[in-house]
């Protein structure tokens, strides 16, 4: 049933992004934003990763200049209060998981793209300031010499199994998946389980990258959580791993949110209407091995997706962040 209802609404997509009226819309954006030339983007995204996504933009629009300021999400955060502080209002827009906290300040502005008909709905901000530009998924990544068939686990629990201790590794703030799975299980019963997985005495390791190379080289064999299109990337390169993916899948959405002071305001709408129309999302595929939030979009490989049950992670926010936080590292690091 819910295959059909996504094959119906990607039916509709394709009728309305052929429609005069988005093209009409796309049009009076890109004509706007010509006339200001510039966006100021604020990000977390590593200069590597953005340096093509930002010469495809400029290239698409000629004329457009982008300016990108990158740093760490809560780094980001205080810079714009500082200037909005000082009365100086220099961001246009920003592109990270810590945009949600600027709707919670008032400072996004409320708008939708002309694109939004194409994004999965699940992922969707009711407000209408926030729009999901990726996703991530969080899975079980293995290394596929050093753990046989028979071992690959199929569940949470076949990771409390006495021959994974010492041979498991997790990322230090992995936060969100974990307060998912406690929302999905239930409080006692997900602790439970995973006090059972920490008497396995897991390796505790900074960084999704990091921990996909540990498992790819096989300092560990097994990795209770990771994303899934870093594992994808390094499949891609040879490495000899792979993932298993646990229904219901915590999935992360990586948004962005355009101030509602911004500078340049159309050029950040049109920035933002890039990024998440069709030709935007398949950029992102292609190039960064990003997961699409288009339902028109298909990652790659498509299992990445394809018949997983998503459920979005709630934003932590807080004094709930802290008291998730202060739970995680006694769970996992007995502090």
């Amino acid at each position: 049933m819910r295959k059909r209802c996504l094959t119906i609404l990607a039916v509709l997509v394709i009728f309305l992004f052929n429609s005069p009226l988005f093209a009409q819309d796309v049009r009076a954006i890109e004509e706007e934003a010509k006339k200001e030339g510039k966006i100021n983007l604020y990000g977390s995204i590593r200069d590597d990763e953005a340096k093509g996504i930002f010469d495809a933009f400029e290239k698409r629009y000629p004329g457009v200049k982008l300016t990108y300021f990158r740093s760490s999400e809560d780094r980001l955060v205080s810079k714009i209060l500082a200037e909005a502080k000082a009365g100086s209002h220099n961001f246009d827009v920003l592109d990270t998981s810590s945009a949600y906290h600027l709707k919670g300040l008032g400072m996004a502005l409320k708008w939708s793209p002309p694109t939004v008909a194409g994004i999965n709905p699940n992922f969707l901000d009711p407000g209408e300031m926030v729009t999901p530009i990726r996703i991530n998924i969080n899975v079980i990544q293995y290394n596929t010499k050093l753990a046989l068939p028979a071992d690959i686990p199929r569940s949470y629990e076949d990771l409390t199994h006495p021959k994974w201790k010492g041979r498991l590794c997790l990322e230090d703030s992995d936060f969100e998946w974990f307060s998912g799975v406690i929302r999905y299980m239930g409080k006692d019963k997900a602790l439970d389980l995973f006090k059972r997985i920490s008497a396995n005495k897991p390796a505790i390791r900074n960084g999704h990258g990091l921990l996909s190379d540990l498992v790819s080289a096989g300092e560990c064999h097994l990795a209770i959580n990771n994303y899934g299109n870093q594992v994808a990337f390094a499949q891609k390169r040879g490495a000899p791993t792979d993932f298993v993916a646990i229904n219901p899948v915590v999935t992360i959405i990586n948004p962005a949110v355009i101030s509602k002071s911004a500078p340049h305001p159309n050029t950040a709408k049109l920035y933002v209407t890039w990024l998440t129309s069709k030709e935007g999302q398949e950029f992102l595929v292609k190039n960064g091995g990003r997961i699409p939030v288009r339902v028109d979009v298909e990652a790659d490989p498509p299992k990445l997706t394809r018949g997983l049950d998503l459920q979005v992670a709630r934003r932590l926010e807080g004094k709930e962040f802290s008291d998730v936080q202060a739970l995680y590292r006694q769970v996992w690091q007995g502090r």
